[in-house]
């Protein structure tokens, strides 16, 4: 295992906030000289049941020291609704939560996005810091500001813009990660490869990412696609223009995951999102070169989930997308690797022919 004895910080300067992540190894221990700001009168911590199970030790060491009531979370698709937030709302009130009060959440994609929701909702929004243990949260979930619950139309249907004062990215985690977990967050660097961030990439087309090794090339990896990300959410905060290029396999993986009532998972059904619209891309006149690459990098990573569908279902399920204009469906393609583009409108016998030739892979 190569050694990692640096941290980088790096500050969004958005319109709402000033809003730091810190990226390191084994920093989570040192929690309370990482989140500065002391005003908070009451701290809670939701946390990932699974997470607290596996690093009880250390979060209740690294918790206790900044007076932190710990919350579990259940930490599923369908525990990230609405009618579960009221539960919390309620044991925020009950520990005596004011405006001046922070929620802390340490786990996954699901559990970021849920205590981030939760904060942003209570009393018209409190600070929030993530803690995100899972490669998918590092690299995507925890950072940009957007919170969500899912209704049983759609995912992240109702939600807000709610930026983090605090992201702390402690890559040790990631040493209790499953190979499924790994498999989803995967599936978010793709996608940030392929959209532009060219280092990630680089790294991915010399395989030097492999499950298990938490090692210098997997710490560069995770701090290009979090400074890729970053720098997008700067430049559109709330997703007005070029943030939208973020959704690229998304569109298809929203109603794949809405479809099947979110019992597969994000990372899983953005993998498959990113093959169909590759292929939508390349229709659309995108090399087939780079469709060739995209297929190989996740074939390399053994990405492609074993997902059936009915093709007209998923098309009726991206009515609910919320990217959509007019009843209109709009994508993000790729005019190559690197340079995508927003609000296309792509003819639904096209996008059934790419969720037929997805099906069509899975088979063979």
């Amino acid at each position: 295992m190569d050694p990692i004895t640096n941290s980088d910080t790096l500050v969004l300067q958005l319109d709402s906030k000033k809003s730091s992540i810190i990226i390191g190894r084994g920093i989570f221990a040192s929690l309370s000289s990482l989140i500065t700001y002391k005003k908070w009168d009451v701290i809670i911590a939701i946390v990932s049941e699974t997470v607290y199970a596996l690093h009880k030790e250390v979060i209740d060491q690294s918790l206790s020291l900044i007076d932190a009531i710990i919350i579990q979370y259940n930490d599923s698709e369908q525990n990230k609704s609405y009618a579960y937030a009221e539960q919390y709302f309620n044991l925020l009130l009950e520990n005596q939560c004011t405006r001046n009060s922070l929620v802390i959440g340490i786990g996954g994609g699901v559990t970021t996005d849920f205590a981030g929701y939760v904060a942003s909702a209570y009393m018209r929004g409190i600070d929030v810091v993530y803690v995100p243990t899972t490669l998918l949260a590092m690299v995507d979930a925890s950072i940009g500001g957007k919170v969500a619950v899912n209704i049983k139309a759609g995912k992240n249907i109702v939600g807000h813009f709610h930026q983090p004062d605090y992201i702390i990215i402690d890559i040790d985690f990631l040493q209790t990660l499953p190979l499924s977990e790994w498999r989803c967050g995967m599936s978010e660097v793709v996608k940030h490869a392929l959209i532009g961030d060219s280092s990630t990439l680089t790294l991915l087309m010399n395989k030097e990412i492999q499950y298990g090794y938490i090692d210098n090339s997997l710490y560069s990896c995770i701090n290009s696609s979090v400074r890729f990300k970053a720098s997008v959410v700067e430049k559109d905060e709330f997703e007005k223009n070029i943030r939208a290029i973020l959704n690229f396999g998304h569109t298809v993986g929203h109603a794949i995951e809405s479809l099947l009532e979110y019992t597969v998972s994000h990372g899983d059904a953005v993998a498959a999102g990113i093959l169909i619209e590759s292929y939508i891309s390349m229709k659309e006149g995108m090399p087939k070169a780079d469709f060739d690459c995209v297929r190989d990098i996740i074939s390399a990573y053994n990405l492609l989930p074993n997902i059936s569908f009915d093709p007209n279902k998923i098309v009726n399920h991206m009515m609910y997308d919320k990217k959509n204009i007019k009843g209109k469906t709009r994508f993000v393609l790729l005019e190559s690797i690197g340079k995508p583009r927003i609000g296309c409108e792509v003819n639904d016998s096209l996008v059934k022919e790419a969720l037929n030739f997805y099906l069509t892979m899975i088979k063979k």
